[in-house]
């Protein structure tokens, strides 16, 4: 896709670290049309043909090891999630090295989007990248190299990216009625059943980076995540819809009831009403993270017709992880840890629960800035408006993709994302 005709309205301001993107408080972008970025920002995401040059590798401490993973079809297609790294000044050095990166999370939202707006052959084209990647115990990796090289981070596997593409499979399948992926879908399935602990609830998964150079694939993460139980939540909903008799076989019902039990038992906070991060055997993670805490963590309260314990959610982040960054207000990712910063792509749920739980004005207030930052950064969005360790300030796809998807409820009243319901 062509680089985008706008980017010389940016409104850019510079710190010693490096660019920062500064709110406007007049000219186009002080009140922009929210359907116009929303059109925008829908023909900014770039795809590319998924065509690895070599055989698939991974780095384990500091060696390549190849990794075994399945046939990649025709077609198959990925977004970058990183498609333009070098748009803004003060990127860490080898950060554009991830111009031609992709990341499971994202093509799996991608496929949830393509699906939405009935473009079959891209969303086919996603869905066969997912069925390649597809390790031969049903995970997947973390992310991988579109073109230019085999590498493939098949060794750092999380819950949370396999609830996504088993999601995102589930989505496709009901929506167009395409079942060639299904063998897929259920390998993913029984990984995350396979992962799930005695109380029901679904472990993290294996590896770690020790630092940006070392990998660790030996590593066992056996606690688990409040936001991984969220996914896994919705995947089996999900997968339920999209193939009832598979549902009945693996009995996704009760899993799901059990997750969800565990999940107000061990992880929901009564005196500050809202979800621990984690738990790690009997040792809770106190700290708040935005996702779990409140932002997806409402989403699945609305979903379980949970309004009270939903809203009193939405208050906790909205009050707890405020933060004013270069005039925008959002949510930091994290309580009481780093970085002080505006998490984009997390905060944008907040709009889509308030939606949901009837407050529009709440809806529209909270989606407004990222309106904003479209305008006023360009799009695709930026994943944060300075540079921070995993918070870049770059052009990204997994905060377009959740502002394309909400933004078709808000504007468009047409739900697409995490609409399963249950106990």
């Amino acid at each position: 896709m062509a680089r985008l005709a706008w980017c010389a309205a940016l409104v850019v301001g510079w710190t010693a670290c490096g660019a920062v993107v500064q709110r406007p408080t007049e000219g186009p972008c002080a009140q922009p049309s929210a359907r116009d970025w929303l059109d925008k920002a829908s023909k900014s995401l770039v795809f590319r043909q998924f065509s690895p040059a070599g055989p698939a590798y991974d780095q384990h401490h500091r060696a390549a090891v190849a990794v075994t993973m399945g046939r990649v079809a025709a077609g198959a297609q990925a977004v970058l999630s990183y498609p333009y790294p070098q748009r803004f000044a003060g990127a860490d050095a080898g950060f554009a090295e991830l111009a031609n990166r992709s990341f499971v999370y994202d093509d799996a939202l991608a496929l949830v989007w393509a699906a939405e707006r009935g473009e079959v052959l891209l969303a086919r084209g996603l869905a066969h990248t997912l069925a390649g990647l597809q390790l031969p115990d049903g995970s997947w990796g973390f992310s991988f190299a579109v073109f230019g090289d085999g590498f493939y981070n098949a060794g750092y596997v999380r819950a949370g990216t396999v609830a996504w593409a088993v999601y995102a499979l589930a989505h496709y399948q009901q929506r167009t009625g395409d079942t060639q992926f299904a063998g897929t879908l259920e390998r993913g399935l029984l990984w995350l059943l396979g992962q799930t602990d005695a109380r029901g609830l679904v472990r993290a998964g294996r590896g770690r980076w020790i630092d940006g150079k070392t990998f660790d694939p030996d590593f066992d993460a056996r606690f688990a995540a409040t936001e991984h139980q969220i996914d896994a939540w919705f995947a089996y909903g999900a997968a339920a819809a999209a193939d009832p008799d598979l549902a009945a076989r693996l009995h996704l019902s009760a899993c799901r009831s059990r997750l969800a039990a565990s999940l107000d038992a061990l992880l929901w906070r009564p005196g500050e009403e809202r979800y621990a991060q984690g738990i790690d055997g009997d040792k809770v993670d106190d700290h708040s993270a935005l996702d779990a805490a409140g932002s997806w963590a409402a989403l699945l309260d609305v979903a379980r017709d949970r309004p009270g314990r939903a809203q009193a959610a939405l208050h906790w982040v909205q009050r707890e992880h405020a933060i004013v960054a270069h005039g925008w207000p959002g949510l930091r990712p994290y309580v009481p840890d780093p970085p002080e910063t505006w998490f984009v792509e997390g905060s944008l749920a907040v709009a889509l629960a308030w939606w949901r739980l009837g407050d529009r004005d709440a809806a529209v207030e909270a989606f407004a800035p990222a309106v904003q930052l479209a305008c006023a950064a360009g799009v695709p969005l930026v994943y944060a408006p300075d540079w921070h360790t995993d918070f870049p300030l770059s052009p990204a796809a997994a905060p377009t993709l959740w502002f394309l998807l909400i933004g078709q409820e808000l504007y468009d009243h047409r739900p697409a994302l995490w609409t399963e319901t249950g106990p």
